[in-house]
């Protein structure tokens, strides 16, 4: 069981304030109420924020844990290096907004930076469990820092730091129902996707990484400029920093698949992936990166 729960209301306009009102009443449940919304990022930065504990497991409002999540996050955070900060992830389950499974992530226990920088569906925010070094490392970056955290999603700040300055484990557990449905901030659900839709959503870069985290991964880059350990780790960065300075996209695919932390049957997969893509994205005259 949790030693505390904090929400942060944003600002909501239905009646969660009374539930958390009574929740608070019967339960002790911790909880602000912001005067305006601050949006997603600073929200969940601002409940981090006020948790006290050792350990900090998110939760979006939408989704249906477990019963053994914390259990499961905590037992494997709770034996590994607690001297650095860390952070540990799991899979899920998805569903429609009657709850009704529609899909699932699969994928064996990945750690270090290939395995989180490369992997599709293993930063989800509602699956972290994070310490308090990690906690204070990545509040002393939103704090210090702005300009450069609001250019990421908050999971993904608090996974490429773990990443860089400590430790981030991808479990093979899925742990959470994640709720789709018209209103998700990030990946709303809208029913059943036609082929069409299916080839917007496929990354340009199908198989290397997902197309909204390239920005981020320049971006982790700033940050930790000159403070990155892991000498592959700067220098993927540093590739990826470089490919999106190219003019168009075959030019950037060119330069990834020169990145030589990638291995030749990844480099082949993405090649080959990504060619597919590109083609359907213009016969179907959608964005190219």
């Amino acid at each position: 069981m949790p030693d505390e729960v904090v929400v942060c209301d944003d600002a909501s306009t239905d009646g969660t304030a009374d539930i958390l009102k009574e929740y608070h009443d019967k339960y002790g449940l911790k909880y602000v109420i912001n005067d305006h919304s601050l949006g997603c990022n600073q929200n969940f930065f601002k409940a981090i924020d006020l948790c006290s504990g050792e350990y900090i497991c998110i939760c979006d409002q939408d989704d249906i844990w477990l019963p053994n999540k914390i259990e499961t996050v905590y037992h494997k955070i709770h034996s590994l290096d607690n001297s650095k900060p860390l952070c540990v992830s799991s899979l899920r389950y998805d569903i429609d907004a009657e709850g009704n499974i529609i899909g699932e992530v699969n994928g064996p226990e990945t750690s270090g930076w290939r395995g989180t920088l490369l992997s599709y569906g293993r930063n989800q925010g509602c699956t972290l469990i994070i310490n308090r070094l990690l906690k204070d490392l990545v509040m002393d970056i939103v704090h210090n820092k702005p300009d450069l955290a609001s250019q990421m999603y908050y999971d993904e700040l608090i996974s490429y730091s773990a990443v860089i300055k400590g430790e981030k484990v991808n479990l093979p557990d899925k742990l959470i129902y994640y709720r789709h449905h018209d209103k998700n901030t990030v990946d709303p659900f809208v029913g059943k996707l036609t082929f069409r839709e299916k080839v917007r959503r496929v990354p340009v870069f199908w198989g290397f990484t997902i197309d909204e985290r390239l920005i981020p991964l320049c971006t982790t880059k700033k940050i930790f400029n000159g403070d990155i350990e892991d000498a592959s780790l700067d220098a993927f960065l540093t590739d990826v920093t470089e490919m999106m300075t190219k003019p168009h996209v075959w030019s950037k695919l060119v330069r990834i698949l020169q990145c030589h932390q990638l291995s030749i049957q990844q480099r082949f997969n993405i090649a080959f992936k990504s060619t597919i893509s590109i083609l359907l994205k213009s016969i179907y005259r959608y964005p190219l990166l």
